[in-house]
């Protein structure tokens, strides 16, 4: 996860006044049950409820403080899609210190099945704002293990809840010419577990595969979306693994795409390459 950054240079909240100091909330985040849910260490003067202002469309939501005056509890389940404005009492931004979400937070939330996700993000003045976008089930990758001829893969289902008792199947699907290669794939609840054998792809022509899993009614793209790490191409790579075979060799390796999403690549070697001894 990504650590905030301090400076001593002034920001956003210096620069706001002494109320909007004593209004930061020390906890903002929007719980798996699509409730934002908004903590200060003390009463918040003046202010008698949370609004949420929609930029693109003006649209105005909220609701009440409660009657500690320290805590309030909104409803944003069918909010909009789009970047929607916190505000205390209509008119002054909501302050927060707390980043708006977590990994595991992340993960718990995207265990139900959801059309749109919701998501506190804090800017870097410290002003709370709610991102909600349209969202699709995907296979959060949670571990790859490229070793001993095969390609372990550990994750879950995302925004598609569990499926019980459900036969679930890795696919790989050759980006061009629509080859298959595929295994059982181990489901429990919304977590899964699958090991491709690299053989099965060696036995075929050399190809970009993209990777999927089928499980029920669901046919989920395999990415890594929740680990607030986008652009993992060029910064997280795998080892490849070499398959001798016949006259050939084939290097069969998984990486990431430019969308972060998980994909194998298989390409022919040399007849001179190096084999995984070192030897020629």
């Amino acid at each position: 996860m990504r650590r905030e950054h301090r400076s001593d240079r002034p920001t956003g909240i210096d620069r706001l006044g002494e109320f909007d100091r004593e209004g930061m909330a020390d906890h903002c985040r929007v719980g798996d049950d699509d409730v934002l849910l908004v903590n200060w260490p003390r009463p918040v003067p003046e202010a008698e409820r949370i609004v949420l202002r929609h930029e693109p469309s003006g649209e105005v939501r909220g609701g009440p403080l409660r009657d500690d005056r320290r805590s309030a509890a909104v409803p944003v389940a069918g909010l909009a899609p789009g970047t929607w404005d916190v505000l205390l009492g209509g008119d002054r931004p909501l302050l927060t210190e707390d980043p708006g979400f977590s990994y595991d937070g992340l993960l718990d939330y995207a265990a139900r099945a959801r059309e749109r996700a919701l998501r506190v993000v804090r800017r870097p003045d410290g002003l709370a704002v709610l991102d909600v976008r349209e969202v699709s089930p995907h296979a959060e990758v949670e571990a790859v293990h490229p070793r001993d001829g095969g390609i372990g893969i550990v994750g879950r289902l995302a925004y598609a809840g569990p499926r019980p008792g459900g036969a679930a199947r890795l696919v790989a699907v050759a980006r061009d010419g629509g080859g298959r290669v595929s295994c059982d794939a181990r489901l429990d609840g919304t977590g899964f577990d699958a090991r491709l054998d690299v053989h099965e792809f060696a036995r075929r022509e050399p190809a970009l595969w993209d990777l999927w899993l089928d499980v029920a009614d669901v046919h989920a793209r395999l990415a890594t979306f929740l680990d607030d790490a986008p652009g993992k191409r060029g910064t997280l790579s795998y080892p490849r693994q070499i398959v001798e075979g016949g006259e050939r060799g084939m290097s069969v390796r998984p990486y990431y795409t430019l969308k972060d999403e998980l994909s194998v690549a298989c390409h022919l070697l040399p007849k001179d390459a190096p084999s995984e001894d070192g030897t020629r």
